[in-house]
This record gives structure tokens, sequence and C-alpha cells, in this order.
């Protein structure tokens, strides 16, 4: 089950919203064609596979054309919800959030994927092993401590990780593929930043705190 497709549809129905982008779609019969929303936009540079998408541009490339007016949409063009699940660079994906929340409406939502990674292993930096794609978190998690850490004016929920960590943590099953990251503009009490090195080992002892995680569950009690 996509779990991660039912979370956006929800925000969606519920808030009656109109505009979805995804950033790094991969193949878009995973999510992005799954997602009902009245309009749609797609942004991937299509390196590892070749996707029909909307813009084939890195994401950088996306936001810079955009506002400059160099693409066929206002260059102050909004969107209700943002998915980021592009590069798992944690500098990548710092750039991408603060791009995103610039084109991103007032009760608008910026979901991240990738969030929770299980072990160090997933955790890496380079998703390439030995020549072969192997799963990976990279380092998407030091974004969401430092929002969580620093951003009073946000409100930052982590959903799920694997079930033997989730476990672990809560009570309760996912199938987030290691965590999603749901962001929108509120108030919440900061997590202390007491990680400043973003060590994995110490996010491993933190990690209901320093993500904020909650499972599915919970999210439907807070998100109806």
């Amino acid at each position: 089950m996509n779990e991660k497709k039912n979370i956006i549809n929800h925000l969606i129905q519920k808030n009656n919203f109109s505009k979805y982008l995804e950033i790094g779609v991969d193949d878009p019969q995973v999510n992005f064609n799954l997602i009902g929303c009245p309009t749609k936009h797609s942004v991937d540079p299509c390196i590892e596979f070749e996707t029909p998408v909307d813009y084939k541009y890195t994401s950088d490339n996306f936001y810079h054309l955009l506002e400059n007016g160099e693409l066929d949409l206002s260059p102050d063009y909004k969107w209700d919800i943002i998915f980021i699940d592009g590069l798992h660079i944690s500098t990548q994906v710092e750039r991408d959030f603060k791009n995103s929340m610039n084109h991103l409406s007032k009760n608008g939502f910026i979901l991240i994927h990738d969030a929770n990674p299980p072990t160090l292993w997933h955790a890496r930096e380079d998703y390439i092993v030995k020549g072969i794609r192997r799963p990976w978190n990279g380092t998407v998690w030091k974004v969401i401590y430092k929002l969580n850490a620093l951003r009073s004016d946000l409100v930052i929920h982590t959903i799920g990780g694997m079930d033997a960590t989730f476990k672990r943590l809560e009570d309760g099953t996912n199938d987030l593929d290691w965590g999603l990251a749901v962001i929108h503009r509120g108030e919440q009490e900061c997590c202390d930043f007491d990680n400043p090195f973003y060590e994995y080992r110490e996010l491993e002892k933190n990690r209901i705190k320093h993500l904020n995680l909650i499972n599915l569950e919970k999210f439907y009690r807070i998100y109806n």
C-alpha cells in the first residue's frame, strides 16, 4: 500500500487544495499519477530514468527558471502541496525546502520523503553501492531535525519508518519508506538543538523528539 499517496490525497481533500507539485518523480506510476488534484506539476532531471515529467530540470534549475519568468508559470506561482523526493543530500533538501516555501500557499503543506533512516547504512551520502542502486535515505533527516529544533514558526511531524524501527519507538505499524515529514506554517515547541554536529548515533538516541515522530493513526487524528 502506498501510504504517502493516501496522506497527500487526504490533505488535498480535507483542505480543498487544487495545486500539487512533485519534486523527484522517478516512476510516475508509483506516486504522481495516483494523486487526485485538479492541477499537478512534476519536476525531475531524468538522469537515471527517462521519466515523463512536466519540467525536465533539476529542482534548482526549475526554481531559478520559474522565478526569472522563463517557464509557462507566473514567477510567483504557489502550490498547496509540494512533495519533495529528490536528491537525498541535506544541502540539496534544505535548498528544496527553502525554494518550496517561497512558492507555498498560505495554508499549504510541504512533505519530505525518507526522513527517518532506520540504520546508519541507510543514512549514507552515496546511494550507489558497488555500482548498484541500493535502498537509501541519505541525510534528509538532518534537515528535518534542524527545522524541528530551530523553526518555532513551523509545525513538523514525521510519520513512520521501517516497521521494526517504528515499533521500537511507538505502538503501530507503517509502510512509509522510512519516514514522511509533514510541514506547514504555524507554531510549535522546538526540540533541543543538542546534536549540533548531526551525528547519526545521537539521532538514534533521540529519534522521537528530533523528528517529532508520530504513527499513521495519530496523523489522521491531528489532520482530520
